[in-house]
């Protein structure tokens, strides 16, 4: 939900031309990319995590299991 927020902050701001926004290079780059990326960032970060877990959990639990005797 967050990513989804986020594309569609920074779309609608794309989209109306970045009119809402300070156009002096530091504010856009550093403020309005930069900290509102980490809302990026951290979610997609943390997604990719969870994919790779539940990847490795799957092949632990396909894997064939020897038979004691």
């Amino acid at each position: 939900g967050q990513l989804y927020g986020d594309v569609l902050y920074f779309a609608t701001a794309g989209r109306a031309g970045w009119i809402h926004s300070d156009p002096r290079p530091f504010y856009f780059w550093g403020y309005f990319v930069g900290l509102n990326g980490l809302w990026v960032l951290v979610p997609g970060a943390l997604l990719l995590d969870s994919c790779c877990q539940l990847t490795a959990a799957q092949r632990a639990h396909d894997r064939p299991r020897h038979k004691a005797h």
